[in-house]
Order: C-alpha cells, then sequence, then structure tokens
C-alpha cells in the first residue's frame, strides 16, 4: 500500500498539487458557507403573499393549509405531503431544506428562512 503511494506522489506535479489544494479550499469554503445558516431556521407558507403560518424547522408536525393541502415538518426539512392540484409535482418534489416547495395551482409557496433573512414576496 505504502508502494502505491509513493508511486502516486512521484506522478503528481507541482500544479497537480495546486490544483487539488484549491479544490479543498474551495470546498471547505462552500460547507461552511452554505451550514452557517443552520442555526434559527423556521417555514414560511404564503398564499398569494400572504403569510398564514410560520413554523420552526427544530420542531416536528403536519400542517393543514387547506382540505387536503398538507405540509410535513420533520427533522429539520419540509415537504409538501399531500395536495389538491393535478400533476402533483409539489408532493413529488420530496423533502426540502434549503429550496421552496411552490404549488402553482393552488398559489401556495412554503419557503425556508433563517433568522437574518428578508421575507420573499412572490408575484402571482
Amino acid at each position: 500500500m505504502k508502494k502505491y503511494f509513493r508511486d502516486l506522489i512521484h506522478l503528481l506535479t507541482g500544479a497537480d498539487l495546486i490544483l487539488i489544494g484549491s479544490i479543498l479550499v474551495i470546498a471547505i469554503f462552500f460547507y461552511i458557507h452554505f451550514n452557517s445558516g443552520k442555526t434559527a431556521r423556521f417555514v414560511e407558507i404564503y398564499r398569494e403573499n400572504d403569510l398564514l403560518c410560520r413554523h420552526s424547522l427544530a420542531s416536528d408536525g403536519i400542517i393543514e393549509i387547506d382540505d387536503g393541502i398538507l405540509v410535513e415538518i420533520r427533522e429539520g426539512k419540509v415537504r409538501m405531503l399531500s395536495s389538491t392540484c393535478k400533476n402533483q409535482y409539489c408532493v413529488r418534489q420530496g423533502w426540502s431544506d434549503t429550496y421552496p416547495i411552490i404549488c402553482v395551482p393552488n398559489r401556495i409557496s412554503v419557503v425556508i428562512k433563517g433568522a437574518e433573512e428578508m421575507p420573499m414576496l412572490m408575484t402571482w
């Protein structure tokens, strides 16, 4: 095994090492950047820019918006559990802990926010 690594190191040039180091630095930067806002996060549910509900991602639960439209929060993630729309794209999107879930026919948007973020307005 040691011989394998010794041979591999002899094949790498200085440019290869710089490239590998740069990729590691960029990966660490993105990891820190995207994981820094994970505290004090919550879900806001809107219908046509009207805030219907605000719920913490830290506590699990099911939120009923209308008959047949349910949003589930579990383990810091959110999903559209069921909807009355025809194509069910919002339900098929699955769990999200970053991106919004939007049900266009019902004009419902589920937005994940942190404590420091500005409100997101949607125009229909």
